[in-house]
């Protein structure tokens, strides 16, 4: 198989395609349709740049750039790549094997490369379930990702750890690869993209912490970049971009305390906090009021906490290591500091009851945030609850296993055995409704649903007519 890659000669330059793939239809604007790069593609393609001299490297996301099946293909015939490296979650793996049918299609000669949460999770099923992908990199892909190019540049067997592949329906790998741990070898390149109204940047990866819905795909280990890579990530985008916001993708933005005072109070030194505003995501563990009042005066805008319940049953077995009273400690001082803040839950916990979802949107209530969101669980691959789902524990039963429906806002993945789709759709609607009615926000509540309309119409819809 490997003799007769057809690619150019040991020495000779070849052209590599990293692409973020189409959607079918929109589901979530803010997702679907973002006004901001995939970050991945822009580590991946910075690292391939930084440290490869053989060749050219081309990004194209068709997502931020609005390009549908068709226009990408065009794209992609106009590039004339050898190797197109495509990034999927598990929504988009359908979309993924989508385009990489077309690409084979236009020339079964060019190496499709998959890589992304989902694959890591299924790298055996993913591979068999879309031909189309030659290889799968598992994990953290920026090391692996070279290190393949570079085999298929030589025609040589990818041996490589981190690099899953079919040969004659047999399965072939070494095994997982390395995570990369300098992460201030990695620069993206965001200069591969037009401007963006915002960057979602990545400051360091990994999370301390064990959710049972979530993969973790960065490790139990936080493994940060420096605060000066950072400070000057931000700065040359703000110079060079002119962005209306930044968002740290940070798992938890505070989870080293001292670096994210450092980062803030960079931030202020720089005269950054005056030029663009940011937001991010964090644990209620790991707030205080000296660190929020720094955090608001560097410029943040917003805090997410994800919460994910309002049961104290449910807290104790979910693996994130907080309870009610520490939930509204940190509400308490993002509003005396008049903070924004997002309060993230997950309707559908193991053993979820109408009662303990009850408890959750009335919880939400009274925490009353700047924007609520109720997901609803997605027994993603990987996961604890992907598990449960997969064996009925957990009082779960698995409704789909279409990629497409594995979203936590309009899908139709999951219920459980004592409370069926349907309600959990509409307690999930309620939920809505009620955090903003109850607290007399009127006006709030009309500018969501002006801001959402086209997630609330889609959930009207299927409500009415899908059950």
């Amino acid at each position: 198989m490997y003799n007769s890659i057809n690619s150019k000669d040991h020495g000779e330059q070849i052209k590599v395609l990293i692409i973020n793939p189409p959607i079918f239809k929109v589901i979530e604007p803010y997702y679907d349709l973002p006004d901001y790069p995939r970050t991945a593609l822009a580590f991946l393609a910075g690292y391939l740049r930084d440290n490869w001299d053989q060749g050219e490297v081309v990004v194209k996301d068709a997502k931020f750039d609005r390009l549908n099946f068709e226009q990408l293909l065009d794209f992609i015939k106009e590039t004339r790549p050898d190797v197109i490296g495509i990034t999927a979650m598990t929504n988009e793996i359908k979309a993924a094997g989508e385009i990489a049918n077309l690409i084979k299609e236009f020339n079964k000669d060019i190496k499709t490369i998959i890589g992304g949460v989902h694959l890591t999770a299924l790298p055996e099923e993913t591979m068999r379930e879309f031909p189309s992908f030659d290889f799968g990199v598992l994990g953290e892909g920026e090391v692996t990702f070279l290190e393949l190019i570079k085999k298929i540049q030589q025609k040589q067997e990818p041996n490589i750890p981190g690099v899953y592949y079919l040969e004659n329906g047999t399965y072939k790998s070494l095994g997982d690869g390395e995570p990369l741990a300098d992460q201030d070898s990695l620069r993206p390149a965001w200069d591969l993209f037009r401007p963006a109204k915002e960057y979602m940047i990545q400051s360091s990866r990994g999370c301390p912490f064990a959710c049972n819905f979530c993969m973790n795909p960065g490790g139990r280990v936080v493994r940060p970049r420096s605060v000066e890579t950072t400070l000057n990530e931000i700065e040359e985008l703000v110079e060079n971009m002119n962005p209306e916001s930044i968002y740290f993708g940070d798992e938890i933005f505070t989870v080293k305390r001292n670096r994210a005072k450092e980062i803030c109070e960079g931030l202020i030194t720089r005269g950054l906090n005056e030029k663009v505003q940011w937001w991010c995501q964090t644990h209620v563990n790991t707030l205080d009021e000296e660190l929020v009042v720094l955090i608001k005066a560097s410029g943040c805008k917003l805090v997410g906490l994800g919460i994910e319940t309002g049961d104290d049953d449910i807290f104790k077995t979910m693996g994130k290591g907080i309870n009610k009273e520490k939930v509204k400690k940190a509400i308490n001082i993002l509003k005396k500091q008049k903070l924004n803040y997002d309060t993230m839950f997950i309707l559908g916990q193991p053993n979820e009851t109408v009662a303990s979802a009850k408890k959750t949107i009335d919880f939400a209530v009274e925490l009353n945030p700047t924007t609520p969101i109720f997901g609803l669980m997605v027994p993603y691959p990987g996961t604890q609850v992907g598990e449960m789902a997969l064996k009925g524990l957990g009082g779960y039963k698995l409704l789909s296993k279409d990629w497409d429906q594995f979203n936590k806002q309009i899908g139709n993945a999951l219920e459980l055995q004592g409370i069926t789709r349907k309600q959990l759709e509409r307690m999930q609607f309620m939920g809505y409704i009620k955090v903003f009615l109850f607290n007399f926000r009127i006006i709030d509540f009309l500018k969501f649903c002006l801001l959402y309309k086209k997630e609330g119409f889609t959930a009207l819809k299927k409500l009415a007519f899908n059950h």
